[in-house]
């Protein structure tokens, strides 16, 4: 194993070895251990989020927060991160997402807050009972009117 260290956790206060130790245990966990060796240019995009997720999980932090987890990546880097986000959740993690991907909605989040353009809190509750109104997602550009709403999302009268 490549011996790569990170800053963060040095600078938490763990040794060198400690540190090491940690970031080979995480990159096994994520099965990105091959990329260690690699300079940041010869990675892609899908690749590049993970070696960054990598580096905030050597830290073990109780909170992990992700803004538009599932942008720009493809499919398969898709899956692999909700199904990280639903590990970490099952772990205890707490995670805190800003997403415009209703369709992971169901698989990452118990609760769901809903903002309008201008920033402000206009509705909360379940992903389902978020999705199943039509009317606010048509309302805070969410969704357009012509998007046909897959799954649990049959709502049409605009409750």
């Amino acid at each position: 194993m490549v011996h790569v260290t990170s800053p963060a956790p040095l600078q938490m206060g763990m040794t060198r070895e400690e540190t090491s130790t940690r970031v080979d245990d995480v990159l096994g966990m994520l099965g990105i251990a091959d990329l260690a060796a690699r300079a940041p240019f010869q990675l892609s995009g899908g690749q590049k989020k993970k070696v960054a997720i990598a580096t905030v999980l050597v830290t073990n932090p109780d909170v992990l927060l992700f803004d538009e987890p599932t942008a720009a990546l493809d499919p398969r880097t898709q899956q692999w991160l909700l199904e990280l986000i639903e590990q970490l959740g099952a772990a205890g993690k707490t995670i805190v997402h800003a997403t415009h991907d209703l369709e992971a909605l169901t698989r990452i989040a118990d609760r769901c807050l809903v903002f309008s353009k201008d920033h402000r809190l206009v509705a909360e509750g379940s992903p389902a009972e978020i999705l199943d109104r039509r009317d606010l997602l048509l309302d805070v550009n969410l969704i357009h009117e012509h998007t046909p709403l897959p799954g649990t999302w049959t709502s049409t009268t605009g409750r």
